[in-house]
């Protein structure tokens, strides 16, 4: 992401030592005459030759390798699940017949540099919103590829007495690297955000256990959801689709 940069730090490093090592070994011997130039050449080439190494070590070692892109969306606020860091928000959209609809979009942004599977369960502790008629809960099971930004679309309904009211919702993440976490892209954490058990070979078979309430959550995140106002009461079977906004036109229908 930054290669130009680094290596234009880097050449001028290499550049700063090679005059560094003028000034202090060559000038002395051969340039006495041009004493107190010489010192000057000394301190100027020393300090630059630190001020670019810092940098070299600040930008190479300290400072993250892709930015935090979830931050600015959720005031600094978002959950994480073993490097998967998330949050999800309520939108509004058109259903495509001029029709208000309900959405949880669930923004996520995986911290580590390999690809990981994420299962994140959503449950209003009222009956405020649901995905399928019938649900109380929404689940999301979906792979995120290293460092990825992305959002989860699920459209929801809304119960009429809930519309324009606070509802608490209790969140669980389940998250698990196929390989290793690999390299950390971004060093900034989430906060910690309960779990529960997950069968990573049936992960992706949405049933009425992940939807039905059947689930057991292990000390769960609480968070504040508000319900928006003059949108659908209803819903009898919707998909979640998950978008990867560094890629705007990748897209993956799931669920």
């Amino acid at each position: 992401m930054h290669e130009r940069r680094d290596t234009l730090v880097i050449v001028c490093f290499c550049v700063a030592l090679a005059w560094a090592f003028f000034a202090w070994l060559i000038a002395p011997d051969y340039y006495k005459h041009l004493y107190p130039s010489v010192g000057v050449h000394q301190s100027l080439s020393l300090g630059v030759s630190l001020v670019l190494l810092a940098a070299l070590v600040y930008y190479l070692k300290i400072q993250d390798k892709l930015p935090d892109r979830l931050g600015p969306l959720t005031a600094g606020h978002y959950l994480e699940q073993d490097g998967l860091c998330f949050m999800p928000l309520v939108r509004v959209r058109e259903d495509g017949q001029g029709h208000l609809l309900a959405e949880i979009s669930l923004y996520y942004q995986n911290r580590y540099s390999n690809e990981c599977e994420a299962v994140i369960h959503l449950r209003p502790v009222q009956q405020a919103f649901y995905s399928h008629k019938g649900a109380r809960d929404v689940h999301f099971a979906f792979r995120c590829l290293g460092g990825e930004f992305g959002v989860v679309h699920q459209p929801v309904a809304v119960p009429a007495e809930f519309e324009g009211e606070g509802v608490e919702v209790l969140v669980g993440a389940a998250v698990r690297y196929p390989k290793t976490h690999g390299s950390v892209l971004r060093s900034r954490r989430g906060e910690p955000c309960g779990t529960f058990h997950v069968d990573w070979e049936k992960a992706y078979r949405q049933s009425r256990h992940e939807l039905g309430g059947e689930i057991e959550l292990k000390n769960p995140a609480k968070i504040h959801l508000a319900m928006p106002e003059r949108v659908a009461h209803s819903l009898t079977r919707s998909e979640f689709v998950v978008e990867t906004l560094d890629a705007p036109e990748v897209k993956r229908a799931v669920g």
